[in-house]
Parts: structure tokens; sequence; C-alpha cells
């Protein structure tokens, strides 16, 4: 009889037949978690800058509605001045 090998499940860290294809406990998908680890780890560099710049520029936002706030405000200033000169 051959030993059984085991590994740790990468979704909730139980032990598993190393030829597990479906986890028993959480009923994870193996399979596809190593298929995508793999593809991640070949695609490590483009990977990371493409998640990189998917996050939100909150510098690039403050500065709009800086900019924004800058028109209103000069809107603003400029319809008071044509009331005030026309009265």
């Amino acid at each position: 009889m051959s030993e059984e090998k085991f590994k740790k499940c990468p979704f909730c860290a139980e032990e598993i037949k190393s030829d597990a294809i479906k986890c028993k406990h959480c009923k994870s998908n193996i399979e596809e978690s190593q298929s995508l680890q793999q593809a991640e780890q070949k695609n490590a560099g483009s990977f990371r800058l493409t998640k990189e710049s998917n996050k939100p520029k909150e510098g690039l936002f403050l500065q709009t509605m800086n900019c924004g706030c800058a028109v209103v405000f000069i809107f603003i200033a400029i319809i008071i001045i044509i009331i005030l000169m026309n009265s």
C-alpha cells in the first residue's frame, strides 16, 4: 500500500490529500486556486503594475475637488460683482 501525502488547503489550512481537487472541509476548488497562483507567478511583474494602477488616486481626486471648488467660488464671485454693479 502506498503512503498518502497531504498538503494544506490554501483557503482553510486543513490537511487534505495532495491529489485532492476540492477541499472536503471548506468545499473550495483547489485546482482553480493552484492554476490562478501559477498564472500570477508567471505574470508577477505585470500583475503588480495592473493591480497598483487600479488603486484610487486620492491626491488627484483632492486636486480635482479643489479645482472644482475654486471654479464655483470664482463663478459665485462674478455673479455677486455683476449684481452689485447693476444695482
